[in-house]
């Protein structure tokens, strides 16, 4: 169980994992505040949109009319991706302070992808404000159109400041994930012992609780955005609109169970943990096609729908090892609780009969 003064201990436990906190805090922080603003200038830009009856006066060809359309329905789509990378580093502050205090390396490492990942996502941004305001600047100009696009040019540069942030930030995090990395890597070692074979199974499971963390944002951040944004918006018309919000309303609780029914080691558990996954992968894909099939091409919400399939997929495929270690005398160092501490301490006694070392 963690405690405020265990907390404080691990945050505190050195100044690689002061500074890696720090970093990854203030990194949060600034990249909230450019998304926030990107948000607000792209919102200014739609409410200066044109009505439909004023464009018919600048006799448009069809194609180019479609292109301010998408345009408009683009910035009406912006404040729901701004609020995904708001959520997402959130969600990542937290999980920095929750791998300290685990002392958790591959949670470490994989922090370390997902912020460089980050770094694609930023990118795409970059591209996605330009094509769009190259549209609309072509159009305006050439039919004389009185459509003010200071917003999405600011918009823009604000991308483009975000997306050298975040690449900066990105390399230092990298290296401050390194480092503290190899300060806690001990710390496995001094838990389970010299058991290689308790090593490679206590390392999947650490893979396992790990994707059902990522899982938090991903599945379930994908579900909810598509029932607010598609769902409602289209109404439910059909019976796998329903089920969509079963699945989602369950994915949570799920996880949680996920997590718990490795503790318990109960096969019946985890198939079902693994059926219910089976079902968020379908439901993945079905809103990857309904996305593909969209004329608006917003790029970055298919690359959180990939990125949800991957983690989901991954998150069977770990299951399934994590099963078939079951019994295998990993049980006392997945436990949680009050229990953790004595089956630990017996297991490490079993384990480790020469010598013993401390465990907090």
């Amino acid at each position: 169980m963690v405690t405020i003064q265990k907390f404080k201990d691990r945050i505190l436990q050195s100044k690689r994992t002061k500074i890696y906190i720090a970093t990854a805090c203030v990194q949060g922080i600034i990249i909230i505040a450019l998304q926030s603003t990107i948000a607000y200038f792209n919102t200014l830009q739609l409410k200066k949109g044109l009505a439909t009856n004023q464009l018919q006066a600048y006799q448009l060809t069809s194609a180019e009319d479609d292109s301010i359309h998408h345009a408009f329905e683009r910035f009406s789509h912006i404040k729901w991706e701004n609020f995904s990378f708001i959520t997402f580093q959130l969600w990542f502050m937290c999980m920095s302070f929750d791998t300290i205090v685990s002392q958790n390396a591959v949670e470490i490492m994989a922090l370390m992808s997902l912020n460089v990942a980050l770094s694609v996502f930023s990118a795409l941004e970059v591209i996605d404000g330009k094509r769009w305001l190259t549209t609309l600047n072509d159009i305006k100009d050439r039919h004389g159109i009185p459509l003010d696009t200071t917003p999405i040019q600011t918009a823009f540069y604000v991308e483009i400041a975000l997306c050298a942030f975040v690449g900066t930030f990105g390399i230092l995090f990298s290296h401050f994930s390194i480092a503290v990395t190899r300060e806690i890597g001990w710390v496995i070692y001094k838990k389970i012992g010299a058991d290689l074979s308790v090593q490679r199974m206590y390392r999947t499971t650490q893979f396992y609780v790990l994707v059902l963390k990522i899982d938090i944002f991903t599945e379930f951040l994908v579900s909810v955005f598509y029932l607010l944004q598609y769902a409602l918006k289209s109404g439910f018309q059909t019976w796998i609109t329903y089920v969509f919000v079963v699945i989602t309303i369950l994915m949570l609780p799920m996880l949680v169970f996920g997590r718990r029914v490795i503790a318990n080691e109960s096969k019946a558990q985890m198939a079902l943990f693994i059926f219910f996954q089976g079902c968020v992968v379908f439901q993945l894909i079905l809103i990857a096609i309904e996305a593909s099939r969209s004329e608006d091409n917003w790029y970055i919400w298919f690359c959180f729908i990939a990125l949800g399939l991957v983690i989901a997929t991954m998150t069977i495929l770990l299951a399934v090892l994590c099963q078939y270690n079951f019994d295998k005398g990993l049980k006392p160092f997945v436990q949680t609780g009050s229990s953790k501490k004595k089956e630990i301490t017996l297991a490490t006694k079993e384990l480790n009969k020469d010598w013993n070392i401390d465990e907090d």
